[in-house]
């Protein structure tokens, strides 16, 4: 009895074991596939990779080229507004200089009444004459119009160039963004070397950080000067992390 319950477990035993090699033999291809999978998958991926640690690397010459191009707006806009106040001082004296003619102009119509006072009419009409010949009221009017349209041009060039700190501010907002991208594409090359890594974090250091308002936009009114001159009083929200890993999703 015993041998025969022996002999039962043995063939349930090796049942059992028919079994494993016949699930085995069904999950051989299944495994294959995955080999063939992975063999395949590889070279994608590592071609994926070495395209991101391109475009890392490409990343700071971006950001260095955008401060290029801000700072040389900024420096071209510093000298004309230089130009702008050496020509506000100019129209400022030659305002001063019209007052003094008016001045004269004033006392010359004063000695002109009096003298008219004294003449018989035949010489008042020669002084009359004298007087139109030698009055400069008409070209002083027009001397103030044009004055007046030089100072107004001149402001407007003011308020005009404010599309400069605009386009500065925007610049930076997109610098920011270029370096939290590439930090995010940094984190996501697992085999690059320190050196690599290194390096591209000496490039980042050198690119410089600003306030920006990444909203700034251009408006032709005196009364956004005021606002802009809070502007640089305070930081601006840069683009937040969040924000940024959306990018990744």
């Amino acid at each position: 009895m015993t041998k025969t319950s022996n002999m039962a477990q043995l063939f349930d035993k090796l049942n059992d074991l028919k079994k494993v090699f016949v699930y085995g033999e069904r999950l051989i291809p299944v495994i294959q596939s995955l080999v063939d999978f992975m063999r395949d998958t590889v070279p994608l991926l590592e071609n994926i990779n070495r395209s991101i640690a391109d475009s890392t690397s490409k990343i700071p010459k971006a950001a260095n080229h955008i401060n290029d191009v801000t700072n040389a707006t900024e420096l071209a806009t510093t000298e004309i507004l230089d130009l702008v106040d050496n020509m506000n001082a100019d129209v400022d004296r030659i305002n001063k200089m019209l007052e003094e003619l008016e001045k004269s102009e004033e006392q010359k119509e004063a000695m002109f009444k009096i003298l008219n006072s004294t003449l018989n009419e035949e010489q008042k009409k020669s002084l009359n004459e004298l007087r139109k010949v030698t009055t400069n009221k008409p070209a002083l009017v027009k001397l103030n119009e044009l004055i007046s349209k030089i100072k107004s041009d001149a402001n407007n060039i003011t308020l005009s160039l404010q599309v400069q700190d605009i386009t500065s501010q925007q610049l930076a907002a997109v610098n920011h963004l270029i370096q939290s991208v590439q930090g995010r594409l940094s984190s996501l090359v697992l085999d690059l070397d320190e050196a690599d890594i290194n390096e591209h974090k000496n490039e980042e250091e050198q690119v410089q950080s600003s306030t920006f308002d990444p909203n700034a936009r251009y408006h032709k009114l005196t009364s956004h000067q005021e606002e802009a001159d809070e502007i640089f009083k305070k930081n601006f929200e840069k683009a937040s992390q969040e924000e940024i890993d959306k990018l990744f999703k």
